[in-house]
Protein backbone atom coordinates (compact mmCIF):
# COMPACT_ATOMS: atom_id res chain seq x y z
CA UNK A 1 0.00 0.00 0.00
CA UNK A 2 1.36 3.34 -0.80
CA UNK A 3 1.68 5.80 2.14
CA UNK A 4 0.56 9.40 2.42
CA UNK A 5 3.74 10.53 3.66
CA UNK A 6 7.21 9.48 2.83
CA UNK A 7 9.53 10.84 5.11
CA UNK A 8 13.12 11.42 4.23
CA UNK A 9 16.49 12.06 6.82
CA UNK A 10 19.80 12.10 6.44
CA UNK A 11 20.15 10.51 9.84
CA UNK A 12 18.31 8.96 12.26
CA UNK A 13 19.14 11.64 15.00
CA UNK A 14 17.57 14.41 13.44
CA UNK A 15 14.13 12.38 12.83
CA UNK A 16 14.51 11.04 16.19
CA UNK A 17 11.95 13.04 18.57
CA UNK A 18 9.73 12.35 15.94
CA UNK A 19 10.03 8.82 16.15
CA UNK A 20 9.57 9.32 20.03
CA UNK A 21 5.99 10.64 18.77
CA UNK A 22 5.16 9.05 16.30
CA UNK A 23 7.13 5.48 16.36
CA UNK A 24 6.56 3.10 13.40
CA UNK A 25 7.80 -0.49 12.76
CA UNK A 26 11.01 -0.97 10.80
CA UNK A 27 11.83 -3.23 7.99
CA UNK A 28 14.85 -3.43 5.71
CA UNK A 29 14.05 -3.17 1.73
CA UNK A 30 16.72 -2.87 -0.25
CA UNK A 31 20.30 -4.52 -1.17
CA UNK A 32 22.61 -1.57 0.15
CA UNK A 33 20.68 -1.74 3.55
CA UNK A 34 17.74 0.77 3.58
CA UNK A 35 15.30 0.57 6.12
CA UNK A 36 11.85 1.90 6.04
CA UNK A 37 10.18 2.47 9.35
CA UNK A 38 6.32 2.75 8.72
CA UNK A 39 3.25 4.32 11.47
CA UNK A 40 1.08 7.11 11.31
CA UNK A 41 1.25 10.59 12.07
CA UNK A 42 -2.44 11.75 12.96
CA UNK A 43 -4.64 10.08 10.69
CA UNK A 44 -1.77 9.87 7.89
CA UNK A 45 0.26 6.71 6.94
CA UNK A 46 4.10 7.05 6.77
CA UNK A 47 6.80 5.32 5.66
CA UNK A 48 10.09 7.17 6.86
CA UNK A 49 13.34 6.41 5.19
CA UNK A 50 17.07 7.24 6.69
CA UNK A 51 18.68 8.17 3.18
CA UNK A 52 22.66 8.52 4.48
CA UNK A 53 24.22 12.02 4.40
CA UNK A 54 24.62 14.48 1.12
CA UNK A 55 23.16 13.92 -2.57
CA UNK A 56 24.54 10.71 -3.80
CA UNK A 57 23.17 8.85 -0.61
CA UNK A 58 19.74 11.08 -0.92
CA UNK A 59 19.40 10.94 -4.38
CA UNK A 60 20.07 6.86 -3.92
CA UNK A 61 17.82 5.94 -1.12
CA UNK A 62 14.98 8.01 -2.77
CA UNK A 63 15.14 6.42 -6.30
CA UNK A 64 14.93 2.75 -4.88
CA UNK A 65 12.00 3.88 -2.53
CA UNK A 66 10.32 5.47 -5.50
CA UNK A 67 10.72 2.67 -8.08
CA UNK A 68 8.30 0.48 -5.61
CA UNK A 69 5.93 2.66 -3.99
CA UNK A 70 3.98 5.76 -4.67
CA UNK A 71 3.52 8.09 -1.38
CA UNK A 72 1.19 10.93 -2.00
CA UNK A 73 3.40 13.36 -0.62
CA UNK A 74 7.04 13.46 -0.02
CA UNK A 75 8.14 15.48 3.47
CA UNK A 76 12.14 16.33 3.10
CA UNK A 77 13.18 16.66 7.10
CA UNK A 78 16.34 17.57 8.57
CA UNK A 79 18.89 19.82 10.39
CA UNK A 80 20.10 22.51 8.75
CA UNK A 81 22.64 25.50 8.94
CA UNK A 82 20.54 28.69 9.58
CA UNK A 83 21.64 32.08 7.58
CA UNK A 84 22.35 34.73 10.47
CA UNK A 85 21.69 37.24 8.07
CA UNK A 86 18.24 35.98 7.51
CA UNK A 87 17.16 37.61 11.29
CA UNK A 88 16.30 33.82 12.24
CA UNK A 89 17.77 31.75 15.43
CA UNK A 90 18.90 28.48 15.87
CA UNK A 91 16.06 26.28 16.51
CA UNK A 92 13.90 28.41 13.88
CA UNK A 93 12.07 26.00 11.31
CA UNK A 94 11.86 26.79 7.63
CA UNK A 95 10.05 26.00 4.55
CA UNK A 96 11.70 25.40 1.34
CA UNK A 97 10.67 27.66 -1.32
CA UNK A 98 13.03 26.55 -3.65
CA UNK A 99 16.21 24.47 -4.27
CA UNK A 100 19.25 25.04 -5.60
CA UNK A 101 22.40 22.82 -5.60
CA UNK A 102 24.97 25.25 -6.25
CA UNK A 103 27.82 23.58 -7.45
CA UNK A 104 26.11 22.98 -10.81
CA UNK A 105 26.70 25.11 -13.77
CA UNK A 106 29.92 26.07 -15.29
CA UNK A 107 31.89 28.17 -13.55
CA UNK A 108 32.63 31.84 -13.51
CA UNK A 109 35.06 34.59 -11.57
CA UNK A 110 32.37 34.64 -9.24
CA UNK A 111 30.91 32.37 -6.65
CA UNK A 112 27.70 31.55 -8.60
CA UNK A 113 28.01 29.56 -11.98
CA UNK A 114 26.53 30.09 -15.32
CA UNK A 115 24.14 27.82 -16.45
CA UNK A 116 24.76 24.32 -18.18
CA UNK A 117 24.32 24.33 -21.67
CA UNK A 118 21.57 21.64 -21.50
CA UNK A 119 18.66 20.82 -19.16
CA UNK A 120 19.27 18.56 -16.38
CA UNK A 121 15.51 17.29 -16.60
CA UNK A 122 13.88 17.59 -20.20
CA UNK A 123 12.00 21.22 -20.71
CA UNK A 124 12.75 22.51 -17.08
CA UNK A 125 15.55 24.93 -18.37
CA UNK A 126 15.98 26.52 -14.28
CA UNK A 127 17.92 22.64 -13.49
CA UNK A 128 20.76 23.67 -15.97
CA UNK A 129 21.18 26.04 -12.50
CA UNK A 130 20.44 23.34 -9.92
CA UNK A 131 17.12 25.47 -9.15
CA UNK A 132 14.29 23.39 -8.22
CA UNK A 133 10.86 25.22 -7.61
CA UNK A 134 8.55 24.31 -5.04
CA UNK A 135 4.85 24.92 -6.04
CA UNK A 136 3.90 27.95 -4.09
CA UNK A 137 0.26 26.53 -3.01
CA UNK A 138 1.43 24.29 -1.56
CA UNK A 139 4.09 25.71 0.27
CA UNK A 140 1.50 27.88 1.45
CA UNK A 141 -0.77 25.55 2.78
CA UNK A 142 1.63 23.69 5.02
CA UNK A 143 3.44 26.90 6.34
CA UNK A 144 -0.29 27.52 7.42
CA UNK A 145 -0.97 24.35 9.27
CA UNK A 146 2.39 24.16 10.66
CA UNK A 147 2.56 27.78 12.14
CA UNK A 148 -0.66 27.48 13.51
CA UNK A 149 -0.04 23.57 15.11
CA UNK A 150 2.94 24.88 16.91
CA UNK A 151 1.87 28.32 18.55
CA UNK A 152 2.38 26.30 22.01
CA UNK A 153 5.57 24.91 21.28
CA UNK A 154 7.07 28.71 20.29
CA UNK A 155 8.20 27.62 17.24
CA UNK A 156 8.69 30.12 14.86
CA UNK A 157 8.21 29.18 10.97
CA UNK A 158 9.21 30.64 8.11
CA UNK A 159 9.57 29.93 4.39
CA UNK A 160 12.29 31.13 2.25
CA UNK A 161 15.19 29.54 -0.37
CA UNK A 162 17.17 26.60 0.66
CA UNK A 163 20.48 25.93 -1.30
CA UNK A 164 22.25 22.43 -1.22
CA UNK A 165 26.00 22.51 -0.50
CA UNK A 166 28.17 18.91 -1.21
CA UNK A 167 31.10 21.02 1.28
CA UNK A 168 30.27 22.24 4.35
CA UNK A 169 30.50 26.38 4.54
CA UNK A 170 33.48 27.05 7.54
CA UNK A 171 33.34 30.93 7.62
CA UNK A 172 30.98 33.93 7.67
CA UNK A 173 33.04 35.30 5.15
CA UNK A 174 31.84 32.72 2.90
CA UNK A 175 28.22 32.72 4.83
CA UNK A 176 28.42 36.12 3.46
CA UNK A 177 29.02 35.70 0.26
CA UNK A 178 26.39 32.80 -0.19
CA UNK A 179 23.60 35.18 1.20
CA UNK A 180 24.68 38.26 -0.64
CA UNK A 181 24.45 35.54 -4.02
CA UNK A 182 21.68 33.67 -3.47
CA UNK A 183 19.68 34.90 -0.31
CA UNK A 184 19.06 31.32 1.47
CA UNK A 185 17.18 31.01 4.46
CA UNK A 186 19.26 26.92 5.20
CA UNK A 187 22.34 25.22 4.07
CA UNK A 188 22.34 21.32 3.99
CA UNK A 189 23.73 18.74 1.89
CA UNK A 190 20.25 16.99 0.66
CA UNK A 191 17.42 18.92 -0.50
CA UNK A 192 18.06 19.47 -4.11
CA UNK A 193 19.00 16.03 -4.81
CA UNK A 194 15.84 14.82 -3.52
CA UNK A 195 13.67 18.24 -5.08
CA UNK A 196 15.36 16.17 -8.56
CA UNK A 197 14.18 13.00 -8.24
CA UNK A 198 10.94 13.39 -6.60
CA UNK A 199 10.34 15.79 -9.82
CA UNK A 200 11.70 12.77 -11.83
CA UNK A 201 9.02 10.59 -10.91
CA UNK A 202 6.20 13.45 -11.01
CA UNK A 203 5.94 13.09 -6.79
CA UNK A 204 4.99 16.02 -5.07
CA UNK A 205 7.55 17.19 -2.31
CA UNK A 206 7.96 19.98 0.80
CA UNK A 207 11.24 20.16 2.54
CA UNK A 208 11.33 21.44 6.30
CA UNK A 209 14.12 21.91 8.13
CA UNK A 210 15.19 22.99 11.77
CA UNK A 211 18.30 25.52 12.31
CA UNK A 212 21.17 23.49 14.30
CA UNK A 213 23.83 25.92 13.55
CA UNK A 214 24.35 29.61 12.39
CA UNK A 215 26.08 28.71 8.76
CA UNK A 216 30.01 29.27 9.23
CA UNK A 217 30.09 28.27 12.54
CA UNK A 218 32.75 25.69 13.15
CA UNK A 219 32.93 25.84 16.88
CA UNK A 220 30.25 23.34 17.83
CA UNK A 221 29.76 23.83 21.09
CA UNK A 222 27.98 26.65 19.93
CA UNK A 223 25.52 24.65 17.81
CA UNK A 224 22.33 23.14 19.14
CA UNK A 225 21.35 19.60 17.41
CA UNK A 226 19.02 18.62 19.94
CA UNK A 227 17.03 21.90 19.73
CA UNK A 228 16.91 21.24 16.24
CA UNK A 229 15.70 17.52 16.45
CA UNK A 230 13.16 18.48 18.91
CA UNK A 231 11.88 21.34 17.04
CA UNK A 232 11.74 19.35 13.55
CA UNK A 233 10.09 16.48 16.03
CA UNK A 234 7.12 18.66 16.68
CA UNK A 235 6.62 20.12 13.08
CA UNK A 236 6.98 16.65 11.39
CA UNK A 237 4.18 15.44 14.11
CA UNK A 238 1.43 18.64 12.83
CA UNK A 239 2.52 17.73 9.38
Amino acid sequence: MNPDLLILAATHFEISHFLTLCPGDSKQFSKTGLTILSGKVGHKTYDLLITGPGVFNAAHALTVYLEKSSPSLVLHAGIAGVFKQTGCNIGDVAIATREQYIHTGIQTDSIENDPLPFDLIDTDPLTRKGIYLFEQDRVDHYHGILSRSVLSNKINIIKGPFITVSSITSSFKQADSLYSTFSPVMEAMEGAACAHIARLYDIPMIEVRSGSNFVGERDKSKWDIDLAAKQLGWVCAAI
